[in-house]
């Protein structure tokens, strides 16, 4: 998403977004994917640390797979952990 021109444009990204409850979470998420802004940039802006930016980014992404396309992205991931389970 970082690289992507327009992300805004995409109603299953907007839809995943507007579902990430915690205010702060979804701001930071905004900030570091759409602005494309770094977690030093963040972090000093809102007077945070860049330890507990992360740890704030971290949940956004969680909750934005979680959301996105009604959880299709999240069953990709376990997919593949099943998978790498089974591999070894």
């Amino acid at each position: 998403m970082r690289h992507k021109p327009q992300p805004y444009q995409s109603n299953l990204i907007m839809s995943a977004l507007k579902r990430i409850e915690d205010k702060t979470q979804r701001n930071i998420f905004e900030c570091y994917y759409f602005k494309r802004e770094g977690i030093v940039s963040i972090a000093k802006s809102r007077g945070l640390t860049e330890r507990v930016v992360g740890q704030l980014l971290i949940r956004a992404v969680q909750a934005f797979i979680e959301q996105y396309d009604d959880g299709h992205l999240l069953l990709m991931f376990k997919d593949s952990e099943l998978e790498n389970e089974e591999t070894e």
